[in-house]
């Protein structure tokens, strides 16, 4: 069974491989401050990525993969939400995906992801509308090699889904109950733009990614080789469940107060 460490070429299996790799990631990493300690960030040559969380008493608290891609996504940032055993330095928005302009309340559609450096935007004012570059870990996933060819797929189905389209998960739950809080996973379908086969140029393991442009955004897909038998294809159409992992890129530009301006106007 893949997992999100695995998506990215880490073959995690046991606590000590967690261990392992953490070890060996911390000894490359380099130092991010936030708010309630710290976080050891390793970037790999292809886009993978780890991020150690290291708290205000200098003890390792956790560690979270991400992909580093070519994602850009508008999403209006509506609120923070924390579950239970979360640790200072994890954290993931609520937001609206495409958001009319200025309006972060409106959108195509509202999205969950986690973010790894979740403490370093301590200070960001919500409501907001930023950039986000977003990956998505494939759970499952099913590739098409046309938009015809993921249409014909639809056809035995009751319910057709567009091409472009996205779900939050919740939504497709059997006893239609939404989680609390809400989970980073989503349900969704897109057009490949771009397509690799990368390599973890830790551990040399190769993993596929993919550039897919669905409905209200661009997301960087990435995919455990066992998921698929080969690379996807540009022009093809990839669709299924996907954990989203996202990092804020653009940040508003803060209003200046009055007397700055006059202040920079005399200068």
């Amino acid at each position: 069974m893949p997992s999100d460490f695995s998506t990215i070429g880490f073959d995690i299996q046991t606590p000590e491989d967690f261990v392992a790799v953490a070890e060996q990631v911390a000894t490359q990493a380099h130092a991010v401050p936030a708010k309630g300690g710290h976080y050891l960030r390793w970037i790999g040559g292809s886009g993978e990525e780890v991020w150690l969380q290291v708290d205000e008493s200098g003890d390792f608290v956790g560690m979270n993969p991400h992909f580093k891609g070519k994602s850009l996504v508008r999403v209006g940032l509506q609120a923070r939400v924390a579950r239970e055993d979360d640790t200072d330095l994890d954290g993931r928005f609520l937001g609206w995906a495409d958001p009319e302009q200025d309006k972060p309340e409106s959108g195509a559609y509202p999205l969950v992801f986690d973010a790894p450096d979740a403490a370093t935007y301590s200070g960001l004012e919500l409501p907001v509308i930023v950039e986000a570059q977003i990956a998505a870990f494939a759970h499952e996933i099913s590739s098409y090699d046309s938009p015809d060819a993921y249409s014909a797929s639809q056809e035995s189905q009751q319910v057709k889904f567009a091409s472009r389209s996205f779900f939050p998960a919740d939504m497709f739950r059997p006893d239609d109950a939404a989680t609390e809080p809400p989970d980073a996973m989503a349900l969704f379908t897109g057009h490949v733009i771009e397509a690799d086969v990368r390599k973890n140029s830790m551990t040399g393991q190769p993993f596929f990614w993919a550039l897919v442009d669905s409905l209200g955004g661009r997301y960087d897909v990435v995919i455990d080789r066992t998921l698929l038998p080969q690379v996807p294809s540009a022009g093809g159409v990839l669709s299924g469940l996907f954990w989203l992992s996202g990092r804020v890129t653009s940040f508003p530009k803060r209003k200046r107060s009055w007397l700055g301006k006059i202040l920079r106007g005399t200068g």
